[in-house]
């Protein structure tokens, strides 16, 4: 009897053995089963923090490498259907930046193109460079020589910036006009002869008020004459190896009937030219945004006896392009001429367009007010497609801060 009970035993324990086995095989079917068609959204297939995340905190994508097979970022709204949504195979690849430099961040939104310049503008040279490796990535005529009217000043700056790199002056140096100055024409911020400025306060000036009496007062005070300062910035333009350039002034103001029976002639150079004085410019002296970037300022701002002088940036891509923040502007009646430069991402490029007209209502006339304009516009067109050439639009705007 004892057998028997001890067998009933094994045989319940074996029945319930094989129970268990056949409703545990059963389950681990289905959950297999279930997990292998279950679709991962991107949120559980990415682990966090894969691309790095902006200000905001939010996660960033570069346009090209948008989660949605063969759509951008911009276009993947919400109603995209996710489950459709492919991983990608690898973390992108950014730019570390440059040294002294954030690393470069991706642009939130589409950049969109200038309009084109008008058809009836026109130039006597156009040329836009890599600002990093002077590479020329677009260019028409820009060996030709024309007169630069004030981007002229952007050597005479250059002279300044590099006397205070020397030790010979300071920023803080005070500058007395002399009565050459005091009668220059053109634009201005009418210095009176024995009127005493800072070099930093004529700076200021010379690049948003394109003051030529500024220019003419800086001159002297760097080499004791314009005639030994004009002197310097041809030995300056010979070591840039600047070819096509030659200056007669500080200023760039035309020169008169009688100056030219004298045997003087005007500033020229070419828009290659000034390419690479604005890049040597640049890497030099990276402080010349401080001024070229400033949008307004104050002449005169502590003076006691004479009016403080509000001052205006002659460039209007500065509020216009993103990332603009230089350089100069000219016009005269040989026409508009600009060097513009902006950044993207840590890339830089410096556009240039010399000599640009619209002709005006008169047969030989020019339109003056709209051939600056459509010079602008021109300039804006020339580093809108250099930094699309260097790959550069898809991040955002990264301008030097004055």
């Amino acid at each position: 009897m004892k057998f028997r009970v001890k067998e009933y035993v094994v045989l319940a324990i074996a029945f319930a053995a094989v129970v268990f086995a056949v409703v545990f095989a059963f389950n681990g079917s289905s959950a297999g089963s279930d997990f292998r068609e279950k679709k991962l959204t991107p949120e559980e297939a990415v682990p966090a923090n894969v691309f790095g995340e902006n200000e905001s905190g939010g996660i960033e994508l570069p346009p090209e490498l948008s989660l949605t097979t063969g759509i951008s970022s911009a276009e993947a709204s919400p109603a995209t259907d996710r489950s459709e949504l492919s991983v990608p195979a690898a973390k992108p690849v950014v730019p570390a930046g440059v040294p002294g430099k954030s690393a470069p961040v991706l642009a939130r939104a589409p950049v969109k193109a200038p309009r084109p310049a008008t058809k009836n503008f026109s130039c006597a040279g156009q040329i836009c460079i890599d600002a990093d490796t002077g590479k020329i990535l677009s260019g028409r005529n820009a060996n030709v020589r024309h007169p630069p009217a004030s981007v002229t000043k952007l050597m005479t700056i250059f002279l300044v910036l590099d006397a205070v790199k020397a030790g010979k002056i300071e920023l803080s140096t005070p500058v007395k006009a002399s009565q050459r100055a005091q009668n220059m024409g053109g634009t201005q911020v009418h210095l009176a002869a024995g009127e005493v400025n800072s070099v930093d306060d004529l700076l200021y000036a010379l690049m948003l008020q394109s003051a030529n009496d500024a220019a003419v007062a800086l001159a002297e005070k760097v080499s004791g004459s314009v005639e030994d300062f004009v002197l310097a910035m041809n030995v300056k333009a010979r070591e840039l190896g600047l070819s096509n350039t030659k200056f007669s002034t500080p200023h760039g103001l035309p020169v008169s009937k009688k100056e030219r029976a004298s045997g003087k002639l005007p500033d020229m150079t070419s828009a290659a030219d000034l390419a690479e004085l604005s890049r040597a410019l640049i890497k030099t002296h990276p402080g010349v945004f401080r001024y070229s970037a400033a949008k307004t300022k104050m002449f005169r701002e502590l003076s006691v006896d004479r009016k403080p002088l509000p001052m205006g940036n002659h460039n209007k891509l500065l509020r216009l392009f993103p990332g603009c923040d230089g350089l100069k502007t000219g016009w005269t009646n040989a026409g508009a001429s600009i060097v513009t430069t902006a950044s993207r991402g840590n890339r830089r490029v410096i556009a240039v367009v010399l000599g640009g007209i619209v002709p005006g209502a008169q047969k030989g006339s020019v339109d003056a007010k709209t051939s600056q304009r459509e010079r602008n516009q021109r300039a804006a067109e020339l580093m809108f497609d250099g930094l699309k050439k260097l790959d550069a639009l898809k991040y955002e705007p990264t301008p030097e801060r004055p």
